[in-house]
């Protein structure tokens, strides 16, 4: 009976059947709480269960049933780690505790919003990175993530994850109306826009509506989207065409093998690049201002500057790791290295070197992204000291209400992201600075193996000396050059709204989408 109960609340989830299935669900759970053994059957009946009333609590907007869920997953978590893997456990913690976050819109976020997404955005991270161990990260994974992080106005990494998923030529509708969704927030966010963008909003809906994964109300739903907005794009003789898409694709191969490197890797740092590889996105024309520069306001050309600096110093960052992955230094430049055989397993030379270089390049950029924020701002910490991922201190000195008070959907997106590097918010990646810090004054070792044999005891001589796998530094290289290609982006939307008068920040896609539609 409780095995035939699940999948009959499968079903009925499938086809969009909540308050049925929300009834069937809480007659299962007290069924399997009455008879609970502890045996693994119960164990598994349990952890299908609280994945379903997150499902269920989610799509209904009822917070009591996620809840429920998230008790489930954190009381039994000793059980369920003996049945299911560690990444599937964080998966589903993370939909939960993404659940139990309150909606708003962006308009409307506060930094305590942005907190509040911390622990969901922390946990679906530690399931792609368990998952990854594993060989077997589902779409999905990235699919709830990147939608965790668009909550969190990090457009970039949200973008490159659906197109990611995209990519794989899934049916997975979720992708596609994300997408939709985070374009028009681009949109309102960048204040500019484009037809192409406009296009990909429509184009995306359309696709989500032929989907055969979810329930016909939906699929009217958003074909009804994409109709509404082709109609009033004709209504103001905004043309778009499929040869558009296909000069793109020419376009493409006509680019140099490094640029198709960096669109294909989402490294670029153009706004059109965002979400189109065409010619537009051959050159970093990433800039403030969207007018002339001398009717921007003054601190406009000083930020500006900040902007040349951080983006001279990507470009060496991302073409360090390009020349990583492509061009490995040739044999004869590794005999004239002449480095001491210790059979200790450390990867030394050159291109080792620009990989490392790619990392410590990004957190001078984050710092320097920090300081230009508290000087134009006023917001240096009273101990002078700003460091990208804790010179937010929001609980020391008033400084909170400092923040809101300046606040903008750039600065919230950047202070999600130094979360992410920030030790006292149990940030998953806090690791990081660590690891810079011990590159620029300690030993920092990169190994061939993961067991190193190291036979001569040459690391023996200290304690502080910190050991990573080659393969698994490669991915957090380009991991943290995603994360400082997002914080470049945040920090022009959040120069670009203190420049413009209130009267000229527009949302042209969701103008275009009037609250009227149903």
């Amino acid at each position: 009976m409780p095995v035939e109960a699940l999948k009959k609340i499968n079903s009925m989830i499938d086809v969009g059947e909540f308050e049925e299935a929300e009834e069937l669900a809480k007659i299962l759970l007290l069924y399997l709480e009455k008879n609970d053994d502890e045996s693994e059957y119960f164990s598994i009946l349990f952890f299908n269960l609280s994945g379903n009333l997150i499902d269920i609590g989610h799509n209904t907007g009822k917070k009591s049933l996620s809840s429920q869920g998230v008790s489930i997953l954190e009381n039994l978590r000793e059980r369920f780690a003996e049945i299911v893997p560690l990444h599937s456990y964080f998966y589903n913690l993370a939909n939960a505790k993404s659940n139990l976050v309150e909606k708003k819109p962006p308009p409307d976020l506060t930094f305590e919003n942005i907190e509040s997404l911390v622990s969901a955005k922390n946990y679906y991270w530690r399931a792609i990175k368990e998952a990854k161990i594993c060989g077997e990260v589902s779409p999905e994974y990235y699919v709830n993530l990147a939608n965790c992080l668009k909550q969190q106005i990090r457009l970039s990494e949200s973008l490159g994850y659906y197109d990611t998923v995209i990519g794989m030529g899934k049916d997975i509708p979720q992708a596609n109306v994300n997408r939709a969704e985070t374009l028009m927030l681009l949109n309102m966010v960048s204040n500019s826009y484009s037809v192409r963008m406009l296009w990909d909003v429509i184009n995306e809906y359309k696709t989500a509506s032929n989907s055969n994964s979810i329930p016909s109300s939906y699929a009217e739903y958003y074909a009804g989207k994409a109709n509404y907005l082709e109609d009033n794009c004709k209504k103001q003789n905004i043309h778009l065409s499929k040869d558009d898409i296909e000069e793109t694709d020419r376009e493409f191969q006509e680019l140099s093998e490094y640029r198709q490197f960096c669109c294909n890797n989402h490294l670029t740092l153009s706004e059109h690049g965002l979400y189109c590889s065409c010619a537009g996105s051959a050159r970093d024309n990433l800039t403030i201002p969207l007018r002339t520069i001398s009717s921007s306001g003054e601190f406009v050309p000083q930020m500006e500057m900040v902007l040349n600096r951080i983006k001279s110093e990507f470009s060496l960052a991302r073409r360090n790791y390009y020349e990583y992955i492509n061009d490995q230094e040739e044999l004869e430049l590794a005999h004239e290295e002449c480095f001491t055989e210790l059979y200790n397993d450390e990867c030394l030379g050159i291109a080792y070197e620009k990989l490392r270089s790619s990392f410590r390049l990004c957190f001078g950029i984050l710092d320097k992204i920090g300081l230009a924020i508290c000087e134009l701002f006023d917001l240096k910490p009273a101990n002078g000291m700003v460091y990208f991922q804790n010179f937010w201190q929001l609980d020391h000195d008033d400084r909170r209400e400092k923040f809101e008070k300046v606040k903008s959907l750039g600065l919230l997106a950047l202070y999600s992201i130094a979360t992410d590097l920030n030790e006292h918010k149990n940030g998953e990646w806090k690791e990081f600075k660590a690891w810079r810090n011990s590159m620029e004054h300690g030993f920092f070792v990169v190994t061939e193996k993961n067991n190193i044999d190291d036979i001569y005891g040459s690391f023996g001589f200290s304690k502080d000396v910190e050991f990573v796998h080659i393969e698994q530094f490669e991915y957090f290289v380009k991991h943290m050059l995603h994360l400082t290609r997002s914080a470049i982006f945040s920090f022009v939307f959040l120069i670009r709204e203190k420049s413009l008068d209130k009267c000229d920040q527009k949302g042209f896609l969701m103008e275009l989408e009037r609250k009227d539609f149903k």
